[in-house]
């Protein structure tokens, strides 16, 4: 079984950038809202200067952030992704990606009328990002949703050619059920730490788990 691509999000100290910098991962995020792991643009790109990652795409994530603020951490960090977590309409996504020519993606929380949503931001949108929705959060709770729906999430990004990548309470113990629906991507950060900070044993396990056959 092909495994699915791994981002690994939230990275906020040099020590994180480190251990997933010797990582598997295909994608890391730095957290740039408001947030326990929030972080500034020329923190991570002196972190990223010393511990470069030529091998992994970098994504940047904001929540309702004004495009000027947006352009201007890109200037800095130079990611190869702007992920927007919060209400940005289609329209923000349009202007994003116009301004800040790089890819862009959407997250956004699972719910009934989520496909439907998802339908508008098509034609802008590089991949999404489908997390669990917790009152009062934007993403990075480390909770689940029902991984049921996860088929027709699949299916939706095959049908449209968007990858979509599955967020939310994804850990080592987990990830082989999720794998199993084939999604694109898987996309965690709370599953790989201890005590809030990237765990180099946790994220070898889930790697190994995540590239088993079984």
């Amino acid at each position: 079984m092909i495994r699915p691509y791994l981002k690994v999000c939230g990275l906020h100290s040099e020590e994180d950038v480190r251990i997933v910098s010797e990582s598997k991962a295909d994608y890391v995020g730095f957290v740039m809202a408001e947030s326990k792991r929030k972080i500034t643009p020329h923190a991570a790109a002196s972190w990223l200067k010393r511990h470069p990652m030529p091998d992994k795409s970098v994504a940047a994530l904001f929540v309702n952030a004004p495009i000027d603020e947006i352009a201007d951490a890109v200037n800095i960090l130079s990611p190869d992704i702007v992920q927007l977590h919060g209400a940005e309409t289609p329209d923000d996504v349009k202007k994003t990606k116009e301004v800040c020519q790089t890819d862009v993606w959407k997250a956004l929380a699972h719910d009934a009328s989520v496909l439907e949503r998802m339908d508008a931001y098509v034609p802008y949108v590089d991949a999404f990002v489908i997390d669990a929705k917790v009152k009062g959060a934007w993403g990075g709770t480390g909770q689940r949703f029902d991984w049921s729906h996860v088929p027709a999430y699949v299916e939706f990004g095959r049908k449209q050619n968007t990858p979509v990548l599955i967020a939310g309470g994804i850990n080592a113990e987990n990830v082989a059920a999720l794998k199993a629906f084939r999604p694109w991507g898987v996309d965690l950060s709370s599953g790989v730490e201890t005590n809030g900070r990237k765990d180099q044993q946790k994220l070898n396990c889930l790697e190994k788990r995540l590239n088993s056959n079984e």
